[in-house]
């Protein structure tokens, strides 16, 4: 096991967060197959609000820099999908979660948006 959280600010609203998270969901075996691609073996999002909405992405993946170049690649429609919800990614706000590696975590404060494996 290999995971990672990133809390992530977001500029938009949580219906558009909602929209993303409903599309993934929708199109399961389709994200099922990219994380299969890019060596993701369990991905989580979760989704709350502090002083500003948030998301907090949780990947086990051996190498996050060869998932990226893959999924920057691929064309499949959860891709395009996910890459256009990243502009609305706050990307100085990017705050690495001190985390257990070994396994998937947990964040009492935050709803469950999105759980996939390949």
């Amino acid at each position: 096991m290999n995971y990672r959280a990133t809390k992530i600010r977001v500029t938009c609203d949580e219906e558009v967060v909602r929209e993303w998270a409903s599309y993934m969901l929708a199109h399961i075996d389709e994200v099922s197959l990219a994380l299969r691609n890019e060596g993701v073996r369990h991905e989580m999002w979760f989704m709350s609000r502090d002083s500003s909405l948030f998301i907090i992405g949780v990947m086990d993946v051996e190498s996050l820099a060869a998932s990226k170049a893959i999924a920057a690649n691929s064309r499949l429609s959860v891709d395009e999908r996910h890459r256009r919800f990243k502009d609305f990614w706050d990307r100085s706000s990017f705050e690495t979660l001190p985390i257990d590696p070994a396994k998937a975590p947990s964040f009492e404060a935050c709803e469950l948006l999105l759980e996939a494996r390949p």
